[in-house]
This record gives C-alpha cells, structure tokens and sequence, in this order.
C-alpha cells in the first residue's frame, strides 16, 4: 500500500480516520475477545466465517456474471443496430 502512502494529503485522511473512529482499540478488543474464547469456539468462529465468506464470494460471482451477459446482450444489440441488421426489422 506504499502507492497510497504517496498521495497527497494521506497523512491527515488517515490521522483524521483513526482519531475519528478509532479503529486501534476495537481491533485490539476484537483481537483480544478472540484469542481469550476456548480453541473449540475459535475452530467453530473461523468455520462460520469461511462459510460465509465462500458463500458471499458465489453469489458475487452469480451476480456479476448476470450483470456481463446482461451488458454483452445490450452490447451486442448495439453493435447490430449500429452495423444496420436490424433495420428491416425496427423500420
């Protein structure tokens, strides 16, 4: 992320970020709350959330692959009324 780190302006969006909303203590809370629960409760967090995370990336992929055919459709459609195929048929 070195690329970022050159932007202008980087320094203060990112101190005013932390300060804000202060994004240390909760994932210091959020680390420790997890590594004090017993190793069971750990295997059945981490399993729950791989779970989700795959699910979350198949329906991702669902949606994005019917947004690409919609889009070549329309596209395509475009390009033969562009070309003048569908002129005998549109009039």
């Amino acid at each position: 992320m070195s690329f970022l780190e050159e932007l202008p302006f980087y320094d203060v969006i990112f101190n005013m970020v932390n300060e804000t909303l202060n994004l240390d203590k909760y994932i210091l809370d959020g680390y420790n709350f997890f590594t004090e629960l017993d190793a069971v409760t750990q295997l059945i967090v981490l399993l729950v959330g791989g779970i989700i995370f795959i699910m979350g990336t198949f329906e991702l992929i669902k949606k994005l692959s019917k947004i690409i055919i919609v889009l070549g459709i329309v596209v395509g459609l475009y390009l033969l009324y562009d070309s003048g195929a569908l002129d005998g048929l549109i009039g």
